[in-house]
């Protein structure tokens, strides 16, 4: 059965709700996510990552955790959640990234308490700026991940040799590699 109530309200600031939120590299996954703002202007929705990984990487001040029961229960969620407020996308409300849930029967799960969505607004002022263009096209803030190859240096690990003398890998993998043009 559809929840007709929640289907004639539109989604707004605090709504948790299931999104195919894209990945930076392509791809995406249906996750809980959390509309953090309304756009009066364009009438658009600024949705927010959600993950039950709770491990805070980079800027805490960017994250909204629910972990008590009586929040989760209100915003639809069966576990502790963490809301990237830093990693975010502009949608219409039309999106059809929004995935009815068989649960609810619409793409709202729930909604943030009244104390917490009045603290939304601050929260979306202090996030780094950027054009709607790009969060048209999604915010995916690098944190916690390891720099490409080509920026890491070559960790230094020393092995002895046959000999009892101490060489470096790179120098056994330069020394075989040369051992085999000849």
């Amino acid at each position: 059965m559809t929840n007709t109530t929640s289907r004639l309200r539109p989604l707004g600031a605090g709504d948790v709700v299931t999104f195919d939120f894209p990945y930076p590299d392509g791809g995406s996954k249906t996750r809980a996510c959390l509309v953090l703002h309304e756009d009066p202007g364009t009438g658009e929705l600024i949705v927010v990552y959600g993950t039950s990984h709770l491990g805070l990487h980079g800027h805490p001040e960017h994250a909204l955790v629910l972990r008590e029961r009586c929040l989760l229960a209100q915003a639809g969620l069966h576990r502790p959640t963490r809301f990237r407020l830093d990693r975010r996308i502009r949608v219409r409300p039309d999106d059809p990234r929004f995935r009815v849930s068989e649960r609810c029967g619409t793409a709202r799960l729930g909604r943030l308490p009244a104390w917490l969505r009045l603290q939304l607004p601050e929260r979306h002022a202090r996030l780094p700026r950027h054009s709607p263009f790009a969060e048209r096209a999604g915010i995916h803030p690098v944190i916690g991940r390891r720099p490409p190859l080509s920026h890491r240096r070559a960790p230094f690990r020393m092995r002895r040799s046959q000999a009892g003398s101490m060489t470096s890998k790179a120098h056994l993998r330069t020394k075989a590699a040369s051992g085999r043009q000849t």
